[in-house]
């Protein structure tokens, strides 16, 4: 499994439409959303509202087989659930999933404890 953790700004005056969006998703779309991270085959996520001077950031941590994959899937979904989804981290968060995917690039610089370091380790390959 690999960890994939993520930051991304709520929108200006967004916090408690955020908080609504979170409670959906824990209460009438709970098994929708069960069901989406089996899919995605998402075993573990952890999600933290912070507030900051420069505005409130949402800090996501997803361990998945292929997390990377999961915002490529996400973006491309006709399912009705993952359209919602979308929609809700377009509303909330500005994130248009599309142009994410097409402009994301990232780098990992360290991790702690060392572990082996290949290029397969880096790619997601297995």
């Amino acid at each position: 499994m690999t960890i994939l953790t993520v930051v991304v700004p709520v929108l200006p005056g967004k916090q408690e439409a955020w908080r609504q969006f979170c409670q959906t998703l824990q209460g009438s779309r709970r098994d929708e959303y069960r069901a989406w991270r089996e899919r995605m085959r998402i075993c573990q996520e952890a999600v933290w509202l912070a507030q900051t001077t420069q505005g409130d950031v949402v800090c996501l941590h997803l361990q998945a087989e292929h997390p990377e994959q999961v915002v490529r899937d996400l973006s491309a979904s006709p399912h009705p659930f993952d359209s919602w989804l979308r929609q809700g981290l377009l509303e909330l968060h500005g994130l248009d999933l599309m142009q994410l995917v097409k402009r994301s690039a990232h780098e990992r610089l360290f991790v702690w404890p060392p572990i082996p370091f290949t290029h397969d380790a880096v790619s997601g390959k297995e």
